[in-house]
């Protein structure tokens, strides 16, 4: 059976730090103490940490970054999706997490944005994640793609943050 758990960072504990790093270095290999000091780094008190457990086990994290973003001009709060990661792929565990997160977004009524590479823009739109074209935002985001959730169609992005 599945279980998400939400986490803000400030009430993080360390076994739960651990097991982030624990599935985080299933798909990065960082060392243990790299993986801490970017999340001491990156990490803010107010973002929120995913986890998907199977059977009591963790297999799948994200995170939510807690960001503002630029929409038409206007500043609106929203979640930055990063870190996006299992101990295994093709279970479903990226898919279950993600729906988790939509479901964050939507309750909590922000936008979510998100960078990817080329081959995983369909998954990604599969989840209702919207590709914005290269007019339809201001990001320093290098080769990256970008894509939106929980907002309207044609809106331009602005954002000026970290990379997630």
């Amino acid at each position: 059976m599945y279980e998400i758990k939400l986490i803000v960072h400030k009430e993080i504990t360390e076994n739960e730090l651990n097991e982030i790093i624990r599935i985080k270095s299933a798909q990065w290999h960082y060392s243990y103490a790299e993986q801490l000091q970017w999340i001491k780094k990156n990490i803010k008190d107010s973002d929120i940490h995913v986890l998907l457990s199977l059977n009591g086990q963790n297999v799948a994290y994200l995170n939510l970054i807690d960001i503002d973003l630029f929409i038409e001009e206007m500043v609106i709060k929203g979640f930055g999706i990063g870190n996006v990661c299992a101990i295994e792929k093709g279970q479903g565990y990226g898919f279950k997490l993600m729906e988790a997160a939509n479901k964050t977004i939507i309750e909590l009524n922000k936008v979510g944005l998100l960078f990817c590479k080329e081959p995983l823009l369909k998954y990604y739109s599969s989840l209702g994640w919207v590709e914005l074209n290269l007019d339809e935002y201001e990001i320093n985001c290098g080769n990256s793609k970008v894509m939106v959730f929980n907002t309207k169609d044609g809106v331009f992005v602005k954002y000026d943050g970290i990379l997630f």
